[in-house]
C-alpha cells in the first residue's frame, strides 16, 4: 500500500501540473471503489480552478476555488496518469477528469480499494470521517520526540504496531516502520512502553530519516506502486531489512534477517543489532 513517501511523491508531481486547471467533465466507469463512486459530472466540481493539492496522511486533497474538495486515497494499487486528449483508456481506469487544457487526468486502480469522495464547503476537511481521527504528521514540527515518548508510555502494544497506528503517527506503514526500527536498533516485537526514552528519541530521528530518504528516492515500488504516469520509486534498493528474510544483515554483517507476523503484517529485523 502506498505510504507517506509514495503519496507525497504523487502530490508533488501532480501539483504543478494541476494548480489552476479546471475539470470540464468527470466520467466514471465503475459504480464503486472502496466506497460508492458518485463524482461523475457533479456540477460543483466542474469549471472551478484547482487552487491547492494537499496531502494529509495517505490522502490527497484537491481543493477547488468554490470550497469543494475532492478526496483521494490510493488504496492498494491506485495511481494517476495525466495524458493528452484522445489517449486510449486502459483496463482498470475507473475515473476520468477532462481538463480545460484538453488533457485528461485518469485514476487507475486494479484492486479498487481506493477512494474518490467529495467534501462540501460546509464540512471542514479535517472533519471528514477518513481524516478526523488521524494522528501527527511525522515530518511536521508537531512530531517531536516527546510526542512519541508520550504515545508509548505504559503501552503493551508492540512498538511496530504502534508506529503503524494512524491515530498516533500517520503514513509510516509497514515498510518504513521496519526500516526505522532497524536504523534505531529496536526489535519490532517489544512492548512500546518498555522502550527507554533515549531509544525512542533515536527512533524518532530514524523515522524522519527513513521517510525523507524514501521521499528523495520517489518512494518504494515493491509490487504495484507507481507515481505519476507509471514512474516507479527507487527506495527498494536501499532497504536494510524489509523483504530480505534469510539474507545477511548489511549493517552488522553477523545477523540473518528474520521475519515474524504482527497483526497480519510481516515484520523484518536483525536479531543481532536490534534488541
Amino acid at each position: 500500500m502506498p505510504e507517506l513517501p509514495e503519496v507525497e511523491t504523487v502530490r508533488s508531481a501532480l501539483a504543478p501540473l494541476l494548480i489552476g486547471e479546471r475539470f470540464t467533465r468527470i466520467i466514471t466507469h465503475v459504480p464503486r471503489l472502496r466506497t460508492p463512486l458518485t463524482i461523475a459530472d457533479i456540477p460543483q466540481l466542474l469549471h472551478q480552478p484547482i487552487t491547492v493539492l494537499h496531502r494529509r496522511a495517505k490522502y490527497l486533497l484537491f481543493e477547488l476555488d468554490n470550497g469543494y474538495c475532492l478526496l483521494n486515497h490510493l488504496g492498494m494499487s491506485g495511481s494517476w496518469r495525466l495524458e493528452e486528449a484522445g489517449s486510449p483508456l486502459q483496463k482498470h481506469d475507473h475515473a476520468e477528469f477532462l481538463l480545460a487544457s484538453g488533457r485528461i487526468l485518469r485514476y487507475h486502480d486494479p484492486r479498487r480499494f481506493g477512494i474518490l469522495e467529495i467534501i462540501p464547503p460546509d464540512l471542514p476537511v479535517a472533519g471528514h470521517p477518513c481524516l478526523q481521527h488521524l494522528g501527527t504528521e511525522p515530518l511536521s514540527d508537531d512530531f517531536t520526540p516527546q510526542i512519541l515518548i508520550q504515545a508509548c508510555h505504559n503501552k503493551k502494544k508492540p512498538i511496530k504496531n504502534l508506529l503503524m497506528d494512524n491515530r498516533v503517527v500517520v503514513g509510516v506503514g509497514n515498510i518504513y516502520a521496519s526500516e526505522a526500527l532497524s536504523l534505531a536498533g529496536i526489535r519490532p516485537q517489544i512492548p512500546a512502553g518498555s522502550v527507554a526514552p533515549a531509544r525512542l528519541k533515536r527512533l524518532h530521528k530514524a523515522i524522519r530519516e527513513v521517510l525523507l530518504a524514501a521521499l528523495q528516492a520517489g518512494g518504494t515500488t515493491i509490487r504495484s506502486y507507481s507515481s505519476l504516469n507509471g514512474r516507479e520509486g527507487q527506495f527498494a534498493r536501499h532497504l536494510w531489512v524489509y523483504g530480505r528474510a534469510g539474507e545477511p544483515c548489511e549493517k552488522c554483517q553477523r545477523g540473518i534477517i528474520r521475519v515474524v507476523k504482527q497483526a497480519g503484517r510481516s515484520s523484518f529485523y536483525c536479531p543481532i543489532c536490534q534488541r
